[in-house]
């Protein structure tokens, strides 16, 4: 019988208070595992879906006959499958380690149902993941955030907030300058800053091994430097990007304490 794959799903919201441990501990705390490999979903897919998708995952690896669901294969290419017949036995092939129930997934992901489009590439990637930890014999897990990321790299929406009564053009260039060098030192990437006094917001990508509350820090008191003094406290999410009532609500709160 095949391997059943170990699944993780994050969907966390996390403030510079709770950042003590790695990402990668939690995984290893959460999984009893330390993890070869991770495969991030990238964050074009709904969180509603991953969550759906996931659920689906399990309960079809409750009661399966790998024999049956190959030999059923083909009606996902019949327009006459309803979808929700097709989503459950998209999540059935995605749970059999072999390679022809990856082909049959890829085969379907290049002309899907137009409803199907993402769920079928949750299907593909944990097949994909399936299979590498049955054939190179290693821990594979999934990691599913909101805002995803790309290969070992996950997405975060971070939020500075400026305490200066004024600030000039100068001082937020070379804000933007610090963001981009530092997260550059520990091989992230910045995807977008987004200044709106006297919140600084922007999206980066970071390896799951950063040191989260360090990297953030450092651009807090870096800033000191050019005197734009940044409140202690910051936002950082990989759920989802705040609007601008959301991020107001937090800050207001940590005025309080």
């Amino acid at each position: 019988m095949p391997k059943t794959k170990k699944t993780c799903t994050f969907a966390k919201k996390i403030i510079n208070s709770l950042m003590n441990g790695r990402l990668q501990k939690m995984i290893q705390d959460i999984l009893g595992i330390q993890p070869d490999k991770v495969n991030i979903i990238p964050n074009t897919i709904p969180l509603e879906t991953q969550i759906e998708y996931f659920e689906t995952s399990k309960k079809v690896k409750e009661n399966i006959s790998y024999d049956t669901v190959l030999q059923n294969a083909d009606w996902l290419f019949h327009s006459d499958i309803s979808i929700p017949d097709k989503k459950w036995l998209l999540a059935q092939l995605a749970s059999i380690s072999k390679p022809e129930a990856y082909r049959i997934i890829e085969k379907y992901l290049q002309n899907p149902d137009q409803e199907l489009a993402d769920w079928a590439r949750l299907a593909f990637i944990e097949s994909r993941t399936l299979l590498e930890s049955e054939f190179l014999n290693e821990n594979q897990i999934i990691i599913s955030s909101g805002l995803g990321g790309e290969e070992n790299l996950l997405r975060y929406f971070v939020v500075f907030k400026i305490l200066n009564n004024d600030v000039n053009e100068g001082q937020l260039k070379l804000l933007e300058f610090d963001i981009h060098s530092i997260i550059e030192t520990v091989q992230g990437k910045v995807e977008e800053i987004n200044i709106q006094y006297p919140f600084v917001s922007m999206l980066v990508l970071l390896n799951i091994n950063t040191e989260l509350k360090e990297i953030f820090t450092k651009i807090i008191n870096t800033s000191q430097e050019y005197q734009l003094n940044l409140h202690k406290k910051f936002i950082i999410t990989n759920v989802k990007k705040l609007n601008r009532k959301e991020i107001q609500h937090f800050f207001d709160g940590t005025e309080q304490e």
